[in-house]
């Protein structure tokens, strides 16, 4: 299964860091952070996550682009809710998104107004101040130097690749269909591509499902499917047919059934009684 060879991407991350200023964080493919520099994060947007509220909006400003970057299979820009600029490239590796790097904290001059009224309704008014010293020593950034940047953060994506700082484990088998099965639950999942992925028969396959899994492929995917689609019910905005499809279910109709008979209410019903 696929991995990170941790020591030598936290060096780069670091370099890159050191050497061109820009803020960049690796992401593995389930949005949790694997490295981050230690002043990855200017002292504007740790003043701004020190409001809890504020905090919950900037993680799911970061959810957003993620996702959109996941989605999309190609470097994404955005604004944060404060109005600063992000971008977010896939790290792909043997056709699967695996991870992301994540570059941002910039400013466009355009962009200032905005972010100065952002800063004006900050819920801590003793914070305020502060503030706008923090934002007063973030330098602008031109829409070239974008590009510039996103560009960069593109190069170190591949550059992970070709330098094979992303490879495939060694770990016991059951490891590798628990692995499997959860990095492509939107993707055809059934006895017959397992088998052909792990070039074993029907019948072995069915022993080391029950043995490691404690039942048959088909229901751990369907166990799976569902937990992933109840994570994603609970931690995004996505609409149920875009949960659907996430966790690999394209008709949405025979999702409602098949989540309603596990989990006993509709999955619109689920998401209202979490909230």
């Amino acid at each position: 299964m696929l991995g990170f060879r941790m020591e030598e991407i936290s060096e780069l991350i670091n370099d890159i860091n050191l050497i061109t200023g820009v803020n960049c964080v690796l992401y593995d493919k389930d949005f949790h952070v694997l490295h981050a520099y230690k002043n990855s994060m200017c002292s504007f947007c740790s003043l701004v996550r020190s409001d809890q509220g504020c905090h919950e909006k900037c993680l799911e400003c970061d959810r957003h682009g993620l996702t959109a970057a996941m989605e999309s299979g190609k470097t994404y820009r955005y604004k944060c809710h404060m109005g600063l600029t992000e971008t977010v490239t896939p790290i792909v590796c043997e056709g699967m998104t695996v991870g992301f790097v994540m570059a941002g904290q910039k400013l466009l001059p355009e962009d200032l107004p905005a972010v100065r009224m952002q800063v004006d309704a900050f819920p801590i008014v003793s914070a305020r101040d502060a503030l706008h010293r923090e934002l007063a020593k973030i330098r602008s950034t031109t829409k070239e130097e974008l590009d510039a940047m996103s560009e960069l953060v593109r190069m170190c994506a591949d550059y992970l690749h070709m330098k094979k700082l992303i490879r495939f484990q060694d770990a016991p088998l059951e490891v590798q269909l628990r692995q499997y099965v959860d990095a492509n639950l939107a993707e055809e999942l059934n006895v017959e591509t397992l088998c052909h992925n792990f070039g074993m028969s029907k019948s072995s396959l069915y022993l080391l499902s029950r043995k490691a899994l404690g039942m048959g492929v088909t229901d751990y995917i369907r166990e799976r499917r569902l937990k992933r689609a109840c994570e994603l019910l609970m931690d995004t905005a996505l609409p149920v047919s875009a949960v659907a499809e996430r966790v690999g279910y394209s008709d949405m109709g025979y999702f409602t059934k098949v989540f309603k008979k596990q989990m006993g209410c509709t999955p619109s019903a689920y998401r209202k009684n979490r909230f």
